[in-house]
């Protein structure tokens, strides 16, 4: 009887042992399945990939995109492309609606009051300027930018080599010169240019000062219209076509998103469009240096990924990224009855028309 009792007790004994151990297991699983679910653009989605770095185990970052448009949509799949191949987990939002920047600003708020984030990494000035001002008077999480033209003049950084701020990222430099000497070698006689840029964002003020030195060195008149919404900019471009001999655009954002309002009334009025991106040489433009957002957005990722890991934001120098590639518009090419010049011939690539963007 005593053997017997003592038999009886250990198989109780392996059974809540057999059922702890299960237990365990099932809400391993369920934890497991629930941090591999992210936002990511209004969307769920799923990822089983665990990060290859120690440091990186218990990361988690939010990406903020200003506006849903072909570069800074460009910048946020480098972005995450690079957070996929480390592991960790992230979300997404994107701008939407009629007020993008305070949609930005209020994601930023609510991040700094209810935490759980290492690094929020913003794409595009006016969401960057957004998230920071927001993020810094209730919280110390760091903010790592991506694609803004002037970090000091936006009040991100107090210098780009020591931000001394909370904040760091990637500079899209793009060279007012080098987009001047582009306009000048395919109209050697140009004297007249026009631009159009947005009246509200601040990452205009930096190049738009560019732009007028450039233009006096050349011996060039410009022609400046500041636009506050995006409804004006056909009947300004309308304007303008009949006093200049082209047309230029900037980085700011609202412009650049709706860009074919001022080509069609450049083709009306048969003058060439010069941008600077890829979907604005698709969608009408002559002509641009362009950058790769891409890339751009997988250095910036990296960036924060090294803040993640103990690195100081405050500490680390911004990136400047300048390097693009000239893109030609052969539909335009033909339509304004122009050739590429021999400088570019060698390495300009061609695209045609396309609005899917």
């Amino acid at each position: 009887m005593k053997t017997k009792r003592i038999f009886c007790i250990m198989l109780v004994l392996l059974l809540g042992v057999m059922c702890i151990v299960s237990g365990c297991s099932n809400e391993s699983d369920s934890t497991s399945q629930e941090e591999n679910e992210v936002e990511y653009v209004g969307e769920t989605k799923k990822t089983s990939s665990t990060a290859k770095d120690e440091k990186l185990r218990k990361g988690k970052a939010a990406v903020i995109q200003y506006i849903d448009y072909s570069s800074l949509n460009e910048c946020t799949n480098g972005i995450t492309k690079m957070l996929d191949e480390s592991g960790i987990e992230y979300d997404v939002h994107v701008g939407s609606g009629a007020d993008p920047e305070n949609e930005c600003a209020e994601i930023a708020q609510n991040i700094a009051i209810n935490g759980g984030y290492d690094v929020i990494i913003t794409v595009g000035t006016t969401a960057s300027v957004a998230v920071f001002s927001n993020i810094s008077t209730a919280s110390r999480i760091p903010v790592v930018f991506c694609a803004v033209t002037d970090p000091e003049g936006a009040g991100l950084v107090q210098s780009e080599n020591k931000p001394v701020n909370n904040c760091t990222g990637t500079v899209s430099d793009f060279n007012i010169k080098e987009q001047l000497n582009m306009i000048n070698t395919f109209q050697p006689t140009i004297t007249k240019l026009g631009v159009i840029y947005s009246a509200d964002e601040q990452n205009t003020t930096k190049k738009l000062k560019e732009l007028r030195e450039g233009c006096k060195e050349l011996g060039i008149t410009l022609y400046e219209v500041g636009a506050e919404d995006p409804a004006q900019l056909s009947e300004l471009a309308k304007k303008m076509v009949p006093e200049v001999e082209a047309i230029t655009i900037l980085t700011d954002n609202m412009v650049s998103k709706n860009s074919w309002n001022i080509v069609n009334q450049a083709i009306v009025g048969q003058i060439p469009v010069y941008g600077v991106n890829l979907s604005q040489v698709k969608e009408g433009c002559l002509a641009g240096y362009c950058f790769d957002f891409e890339k751009m957005g997988r250095k910036t990722a990296d960036m924060a990924l090294d803040v993640i890991k103990g690195q100081s934001a405050a500490d680390t120098p911004v990136i400047k990224m300048s390097d693009g590639m000239l893109y030609v518009n052969s539909d335009m090419l033909k339509d304004l009855e122009m050739e590429i010049p021999d400088e570019y011939k060698d390495f300009a690539e061609k695209v045609t028309t396309s609005y899917e963007n």
